[in-house]
């Protein structure tokens, strides 16, 4: 369909992007083509396929969001069992910046990475772009159903870390205790719940679990309640442990439970009634992936028993073994982006309400 003659040259942009994706996904790269007939083997020739095209190829390039020696750690088991592979690895940069260099790169067609793991939300704009392979694979098979995901084969999930509230159990009586996010709007918590400055996927967090009418309700009784806002979550973690204040409304669990786990006396105690959410980590092929086969070893290599062990002893949701400390029947809210638009009101209502910044 034609143009207005005088379409602003933001609509002209959105629109040639449009067309382009839409052209680019009419066919398969070559990449997607090699899997596409991979996908049609039985496995153990696939497999063989799969171990002797990543021999030749020699390389990988991985650009992995699970930071410093945790992210080292979880490699390092993959290279130890293909020990063929040369492998150039970046465990030093988070999850968005991970689909900025994608994009990036193959804007350019630079073509140097071949996998990112990154949080589900952040493939949107990779894969809107049409820079993110289609990578069929019988090793989601293995993934529980409760994580399961139908009709996109372009993110492959391994992991969840979760979000959720904890509390200091010596400050706070047991029958006290928060059982649901609202309840630390309760005055017996003023001045004594933490959080960290305003987090874009926090706010998200929110709006999945309680809607935006919820969320704005939750944050003006929370910021009505004197709210601590300070940067950092291990720090925030320490303190109220110490005794600083009484509740983490903004936090991951395995922070608490880790440091507990080192010293069984800290007073660290979970809320498991409310609802958590769940940060999805995924891993992409590139669609331009000079290494595919090795790529496509990787992917599969995140859903095996080794990988999710690793991943399951370091505190992360496993996605095809039981949780380590969740138990069955927690309520488990996907925390995908909103809407722009009510991305940005969940961030004034914060401002507003939390950190008094006015309208």
């Amino acid at each position: 369909m034609p143009l207005p003659r005088h379409a602003p040259r933001a609509l002209l942009i959105l629109a040639l992007c449009a067309m382009t994706g839409a052209a680019a996904r009419a066919q398969l790269s070559p990449v997607e083509s090699l899997y596409a007939d991979l996908a049609k083997l039985p496995p153990a020739e696939r497999q063989k396929r799969l171990e002797d095209g990543a021999r030749k190829e020699g390389n990988l390039s991985i650009v992995h969001t699970l930071r410093g020696e945790l992210g080292s750690g979880h490699v390092d088991l993959f290279r130890k069992r293909y020990p063929f592979l040369k492998i150039d690895l970046n465990v030093d940069i988070g999850s968005q910046d991970a689909a900025e260099r994608l994009v990036a790169e193959e804007t350019t067609k630079r073509h140097l990475t071949d996998v990112i793991t990154i949080g589900g939300p952040d493939i949107a704009g990779p894969a809107r772009l049409n820079f993110v392979a289609r990578y069929p694979t019988p090793a989601r098979d293995a993934i529980l159903p409760r994580h399961r995901k139908t009709g996109d084969d372009r993110a492959t999930i391994f992991y969840w870390s979760e979000h959720g509230i904890s509390y200091n159990s010596k400050m706070v009586p047991a029958a006290k205790a928060p059982r649901d996010w609202m309840d630390l709007c309760d005055p017996f918590f003023r001045g004594n719940v933490s959080f960290d400055p305003a987090e874009a996927r926090y706010l998200s967090g929110l709006y999945a679990i309680m809607g935006m009418d919820g969320a704005a309700a939750f944050l003006k009784c929370i910021g009505a309640n004197e709210p601590i806002v300070q940067r950092g979550h291990a720090q925030r973690m320490e303190l109220m442990l110490a005794g600083d204040h009484m509740v983490q409304g903004d936090n991951y669990l395995y922070q608490g439970l880790w440091m507990q786990k080192k010293n069984p006396s800290l007073p660290f105690a979970m809320v498991l009634t409310a609802p958590i959410m769940a940060n999805l980590g995924v891993g992409v092929i590139n669609r331009a992936a000079p290494d595919p086969h090795a790529a496509a070893l990787f992917i599969d290599w995140t859903l095996t028993r080794e990988s999710q062990q690793y991943l399951s002893d370091e505190g992360r949701g496993p996605v095809t073994l039981k949780h380590p400390y969740l138990p069955d029947d927690v309520k488990l809210v996907e925390n995908p982006d909103p809407p722009a638009d009510v991305a940005d009101r969940l961030m004034q209502l914060w401002r507003i309400h939390v950190e008094k910044r006015g309208q």
